[in-house]
């Protein structure tokens, strides 16, 4: 398992601004803290990247709120990373970001646990504190793993899914493109969830979930319309 201890060698540190203005994103700016905690000058967070001009110009947890013009200064040597559950808006946020010239940070906090020579993590994710990831896992571009949650052996995790706090998933899950995982969720062994689908809070998935499916209970089953 990865273990980093702090380090006193500071560094230039990149630019980087998060993608959203909500309660995920103040949590982000804190992890990046963390990180910065432990390896110092590491990152230099300018604000939170708001679509719209109603709240540009007001500060959460004293981190700016700033807007498209705000961040053309700092272009092209800019890194973002998205802040927002909902897989289709985060995509949508990838998208425009991209547009702008933004490249894509990978946010990991210091204390989660995984075997570095066999777990493959993507530009634009971020693994929160409390993430233990075993081994030959494979996780896509702009995946967030939200607090304590486990990803067991030979995982499958495609880009843009979002995992929320408390979720296990066994050996062999595949989560496929776009998916949204509700707290608490439970995986047993090899089942897939398909691309865009929903799993709601608490739910144990004890077979396959088709794509674009709202699932909820123990065990999950898809939600009637």
């Amino acid at each position: 398992m990865v273990q980093r201890k702090a380090s006193t060698k500071s560094q230039s540190p990149k630019n980087l601004v998060i993608l959203g203005a909500g309660g995920f994103a103040k949590e982000v700016a804190w992890l990046v803290s963390d990180i910065n905690e432990v390896q110092p000058g590491t990152w230099n967070l300018i604000g939170f990247w708001e679509h719209g001009t109603e709240r540009i110009g007001q500060f959460m947890n004293g981190i700016p709120v700033i807007g498209a013009d705000s961040i053309r200064q700092y272009l092209p040597n800019l890194y973002a990373v998205v802040a927002i559950g909902d897989p289709k808006i985060k995509e949508r946020a990838v998208h425009e970001a991209q547009g702008m010239g933004c490249q894509f940070a990978t946010l990991i906090h210091p204390n989660v646990q995984y075997d570095e020579s066999t777990v493959t993590i993507s530009s634009g994710s971020v693994i929160c504190a409390g993430n233990i990831l075993t081994c030959n896992i494979v996780i896509g571009a702009h995946v967030i793993i939200n607090l304590d949650c486990t990803v067991g052996h030979d995982s499958i995790i495609e880009e843009y899914v979002t995992i929320s706090p408390g979720c296990h998933l066994s050996g062999y899950t595949t989560i496929r493109r776009g998916a949204f995982l509700g707290t608490g969720v439970v995986t047993i062994e090899k089942r897939e969830i398909g691309a865009n689908s929903i799993i709601g809070a608490g739910a144990s998935v004890v077979r396959d979930i088709p794509h674009d499916t709202t699932a909820v209970g123990v065990p999950a089953r898809a939600k009637e319309a």
